[in-house]
């Protein structure tokens, strides 16, 4: 298993530096439909409620050995870091909009793999995004100790991600409020 996440964790630097990926499939290229990540993603979701924390979890603990990896200092860098990783892998149309005065950052995910075209379902669904985003804000700070927020004296030492908006709620995009 080490092997399998040192080599995404390749893959997300190459991301990072914008050098082109390497197709990991001969014949069938890299491209596959969405509802197969759907299918493995929602029957866990709908199996058990603890897969839901089980999601973020594995969001938080490889995006913050991905962020340890971030050379990034100040907050929007290491944010365009993140919209670049999901950009890049057609995980959605990325929005970021600093509140500095709010000590919080939205993060707005359009047209989202996981939840572009669902329905109203009463319920949050993007729980490894939520982990992640989290956890490669931790990670970066991890490293560094903190990151500076450009035009602001005082520093990000202590991040919370969490899910307000939710095409599975009905929303239009998926929106993460990053508190700091």
């Amino acid at each position: 298993m080490e092997k399998i996440i040192e080599d995404l964790e390749k893959d997300i630097a190459d991301i990072i530096k914008e050098k082109p990926l390497k197709s990991l499939r001969k014949e069938l290229g890299d491209d596959a439909d969405i509802r197969l990540l759907r299918m493995i993603v929602f029957s866990l979701q709908w199996t058990s409620i603890g897969y839901q924390s089980a999601l973020r979890l594995a969001g938080m603990k490889f995006g913050r050995r991905i962020g340890e990896n971030s050379e990034k200092t100040e907050l929007s860098l290491v944010l365009n870091e993140i919209k670049k990783i999901i950009e890049t892998l057609k995980g959605g149309k990325v929005e970021i909009e600093i509140m500095p005065g709010l000590k919080g950052v939205q993060i707005k995910i359009y047209d989202s793999f996981l939840t572009s075209g669902v329905p109203n379902v009463l319920q949050n669904l993007c729980f490894f995004n939520e982990g992640f985003i989290e956890g490669y804000i931790d990670g970066v700070m991890a490293k560094n100790g903190s990151l500076v927020v450009a035009g602001e004296e005082s520093s990000v030492k202590k991040v919370s991600v969490e899910e307000k908006r939710c095409i599975g709620l009905g929303d239009d995009y998926c929106g993460f409020l990053i508190k700091f």
